[in-house]
């Protein structure tokens, strides 16, 4: 969206961040990872180097953690609508991922095993996908209505000003 800092934009009086970092609230720990200010009262890293992808995010987000839960959430802040997506992943009740519309896996909507993720992220993720960082691991698909804000036309979709 053309350099647009997604995670800024509001929606319902809340940034994405915000929404993002509700739809997680009772974790004991959550890291924002991006090239953004610090939140005060979480934990933050920064992708090396900046926008090498969301492996790679992942990675440095678990870094921060140091050592993980036995389950990890890993949501995108570009999803409006996050809470109610993310609350039927966690209800699944174990590693789950969502499951769009089309039969996509969302690999930033997913609750996966903390030790596993870790394993997975100690090599070059420079560029690397989340599917091959994931694929293998075990979780449950839960469908889901979801949406992302990609380009100009989601945002207007969600009543959010650019």
């Amino acid at each position: 969206m053309g350099g647009v800092d997604k995670a800024s934009l509001v929606h319902g009086g809340a940034t994405l961040l915000q929404h993002t970092v509700d739809a997680v609230a009772g974790a004991r720990r959550i890291v924002v990872v991006g090239d953004r200010p610090p939140v005060e009262g979480l934990l933050h890293a920064v992708e090396d180097p900046v926008g090498s992808g969301p492996a790679s995010a992942v990675g440095a987000g678990l870094s921060a953690l140091g050592e993980p839960a036995d389950l990890v959430a890993v949501l995108a802040c570009d999803v409006p609508e996050v809470a109610a997506a993310f609350a039927l992943v966690r209800a699944a009740g174990g590693p789950a991922i969502a499951v769009d519309a089309e039969g996509r896996e969302q690999y930033l909507l997913a609750v996966y095993p903390g030790a596993e993720l870790l394993a997975r992220t100690r090599c070059d993720l420079q560029g690397g996908s989340m599917r091959r960082l994931v694929d293998g691991i075990a979780l449950r698909q839960v469908r889901v209505e979801a949406h992302d804000v990609d380009v100009p036309a989601d945002a207007e979709r969600f009543g959010i000003e650019l």
